[in-house]
């Protein structure tokens, strides 16, 4: 049987009980060929879509925690691997091998069991005859499903490319042994499964945190425009943009997205699920839902957690926000510290910084942090925000020839932390301050690599392959074509004769 779906199938068990045990032991856990899920109640259908988000920010599963840094900021300029884990090295080398734990299995097996609590909502809630389950909060259900899956999907594309679709429990589709699909036929599915929770789903919930941490037509709208531009469709990118923008930046937008005025606001805890915020995943800390692996990534001193810590900031990174003289968005990005032994227990240095350095730490998600893994940070991580859209839509409409456009969206951003407008005005040179400008605003938030693949990958590859370390020694990375996206995990292979490698593996 199919490696992920052994893996997901588990996974609708558990998210069904309302239960989660550690990784390893849902991993191992054996599919019963005769499970049958029943719901009977609406309470049941809220209870497993509650489950679907909990998975999400669930300590067991790091996708969203801190893993989408490594695929997203690690794999590009903005971080060195900077721990000691191996498959994590791969990652920042571009030497990653099919048989690598994290990211390159992990990403796979968590995204697949995400995408299995909601096909175990979508393929029984028809069953259910509770009259308390009105049609419109059928309708919202199956939207929010729909929208979950789509975006778990758009990670899976953009990371290992043709993927296998999953679009129903292998207890409804029994045919575990598939082959995957092209990557035009997974964007399509995407493309479908998010017209169809826009279509479904409210501009908002009854309180404030669902509004921004369940899916919402905003929702909707916005990773759609993420998912047209990564497809190259700027046209569509442009449309959907528009509407989640309010007319302030040219839009149609009627959910009260807006920037908030500081920018260290959308970090600090203090302002959760701001007007700012599109998506985000709630952290309560101290429960099974908390950012407890943001710790790997933080500062030693303020996690009391002395041991290399990875997703470290580069030099050039470094050097981008002091060239752009951006010190606020610097300020509220990076952390530093100095690495030096703490009683008669050294802290080892993360790669490419000497071991009594001063270090830069990532400064952005779960900067609250209790002091143990039992009760990590309770900070929110936004997923989708309005400054990713106004930008986004800046890239689409010069893209488009729309250069007049974009300009006064760039600004826009630049101007709430104090820069000046950009100077650019042609078409090739906006385009670039788009990329850079992004860069800034949403380093380690696992845009980066993404964002580079679509400016061009002859340029990734070459700036990639010109990296050097603090000193100026190259950093001697050999990235090609093939090594653009990950492989697929060599479990799944194995388990799976239809399965194919990507090439290079």
């Amino acid at each position: 049987m199919k490696t992920h779906n052994k893996y997901l199938l588990a996974l609708l068990v558990i998210t069904v009980i309302g239960a989660y045990s550690c990784k390893k032991d849902f991993l191992n856990e054996v599919p019963k060929n005769t499970l049958v899920v029943n719901f009977k109640t609406a309470a049941d259908a809220e209870t497993a879509l509650n489950g679907a988000y909990s998975l999400m920010a669930n300590a067991n599963n790091q996708y969203y925690d801190w893993n989408y840094i490594i695929d997203g900021d690690v794999r590009s300029d903005n971080c060195y691997s900077g721990g000691s884990a191996p498959d994590i090295d791969g990652v920042d080398n571009f030497t990653t091998v099919p048989t690598d734990h994290q990211p390159v299995t992990t990403d796979y097996v968590e995204l697949y069991q995400e995408i299995g609590a909601v096909n175990l909502i979508l393929d029984n809630i028809a069953n259910i005859t509770d009259g308390t389950l009105t049609d419109t909060r059928r309708a919202q259900i199956i939207g929010e499903c729909k929208f979950l899956r789509a975006y778990h999907y758009s990670h899976l594309v953009r990371n290992y490319g043709p993927v296998v679709l999953q679009l129903h429990t292998i207890v409804v589709d029994p045919n575990a042994q598939k082959t995957r699909n092209s990557v035009a036929d997974v964007y399509a599915q995407i493309e479908k499964d998010l017209l169809d929770a826009e279509a479904a789903l409210p501009v908002a919930y009854s309180d404030l945190p669902q509004s921004h941490s369940r899916a919402t037509q905003g929702a909707a709208e916005a990773v759609l425009a993420k998912v047209y531009a990564q497809e190259g469709k700027y046209d569509q990118c442009l449309t959907y943009c528009n509407k989640v923008l309010p007319g302030t930046y040219g839009g149609t937008g009627t959910a009260g997205y807006a920037l908030l005025a500081n920018f260290d606001w959308l970090f600090d805890a203090a302002h959760k699920f701001s007007t700012e915020s599109i998506f985000e995943l709630q952290h309560t800390e101290g429960t099974i839902t908390h950012g407890y692996a943001q710790g790997l990534i933080l500062s030693p001193q303020l996690t009391d957690q002395y041991f290399i810590k990875f997703a470290v900031p580069t030099p050039s990174m470094v050097k981008a926000f002091k060239d752009a003289g951006d010190n606020i968005r610097y300020k509220s990005s990076i952390y530093w510290e100095y690495n030096g032994p703490k009683s008669a227990n050294p802290v080892p240095s993360p790669a490419h910084y000497g071991a009594n350095d001063t270090i830069p730490y990532i400064w952005k998600a779960g900067r609250h942090w209790p002091g143990s893994w039992s009760g990590g940070s309770g900070d929110n991580i936004i997923l989708v925000r309005l400054a990713d859209i106004i930008l986004l839509k800046a890239e689409a409409a010069n893209k488009l020839g729309q250069t007049g456009t974009a300009i006064p969206l760039v600004n826009a951003i630049r101007a709430r932390v104090s820069l000046k407008p950009i100077t650019a005005t042609s078409q090739a040179d906006v385009a670039l301050a788009v990329l850079n400008e992004r860069r800034l605003e949403l380093a380690f938030e696992g845009e980066r690599w993404y964002d580079l693949l679509r400016y061009g990958s002859e340029y990734t590859m070459t700036l990639m392959n010109g990296q050097v370390d603090g000193s100026g020694a190259s950093l001697n990375y050999k990235v090609t074509p093939d090594r653009l996206i990950y492989p697929i995990p060599q479990a799944d292979i194995d388990n799976n004769p239809k399965l194919t490698q990507n090439p290079g593996y």
